[in-house]
């Protein structure tokens, strides 16, 4: 088969009829990067490239273990690089109606031995089919149905998560009233505060709430508009004034006074 940059170029099968020609072409080698990655080890690692959305890693699987060796893992990725496997799992979250990308993606095989790598680029086809001659794949409306069944939800399953999920609920419930009845702390350090206790809060209900929130208003209110208008700082201007002549003949008075109580005159 041919060689492009490196890489071998195999085709997929399907069935066993289908000329070679007509074929998907995948783009295979040996992978190997600067940095090691201990799950992709250097020597027992196969790397595939345009790798079609309908393969599965069972059906790869099956594959290299009949016509090359035992694979110790198949893993996909959207593009190559570190971590990326990773990534491309992520969208597999179980008990959900999520599912991997449907998209073209490249492979990571690693298999036991490093004699695995030898004998899978020796390969003139990559075939997903049994020995009688069924496709080990779904396609067609068969593929979109299977898709369709794997987003429902098991309804016992969903009810045995739910029940779980109410069971721990109560519990936190449970444990906070306690807490708020011992004044104790949570888990995150949160004392709740109640109607019980030495240390017992305001009543929370909303018409106390209303009324602290509105006294805070009120005041935040009432300090930013002072002194705010052109017009409320002229008039406060002019009462320093006043106030500032007032008490200057207050004080003029008090010294007049003194004067005429003095007894000593030197003049």
């Amino acid at each position: 088969m041919p060689e492009i940059e490196g890489y071998k170029v195999v085709p997929l099968r399907l069935t066993a009829d289908r000329p070679l020609e007509l074929c998907h072409h995948i783009y295979m080698r040996e992978h190997f990067i600067r940095l090691e990655d201990a799950d992709k080890p250097k020597g027992r690692t196969l790397f595939l490239l345009n790798v079609p959305p309908y393969v599965t890693e069972q059906s790869l699987g099956t594959f290299f273990r009949a016509k090359v060796d035992v694979p110790n893992t198949v893993s996909f990725a959207e593009r190559p690089g570190r971590n990326e496997s990773e990534k491309w799992q992520q969208n597999c979250v179980p008990f959900s109606a999520s599912t991997t990308p449907f998209k073209f993606k490249v492979a990571y095989v690693v298999f036991h031995k490093n004699v695995g790598v030898k004998r899978a680029l020796q390969l003139d086809s990559i075939d997903l089919f049994n020995t009688d001659g069924n496709c080990l794949l779904d396609s067609g409306m068969q593929l979109l149905h299977s898709q369709y069944e794997k987003r429902i939800l098991d309804e016992k399953e969903l009810q045995a998560r739910i029940d779980k999920y109410i069971e721990l609920y109560d519990k936190r419930e449970k444990e906070a009233i306690e807490a708020a009845k011992n004044s104790e702390a949570d888990a995150d350090g949160w004392v709740t505060v109640g109607k019980q206790g030495r240390n017992a809060g305001f009543e929370q209900k909303e018409s106390v709430v209303g009324r602290l929130e509105e006294k805070i208003v009120r005041g935040k209110k009432k300090k930013e508009l002072e002194n705010f208008y052109t017009f409320q700082i002229r008039e406060s201007k002019m009462k320093n004034i006043i106030e500032l002549r007032k008490k200057f003949e207050e004080d003029k008075q008090k010294i007049e006074a003194l004067k005429k109580t003095r007894r000593f005159r030197p003049f």
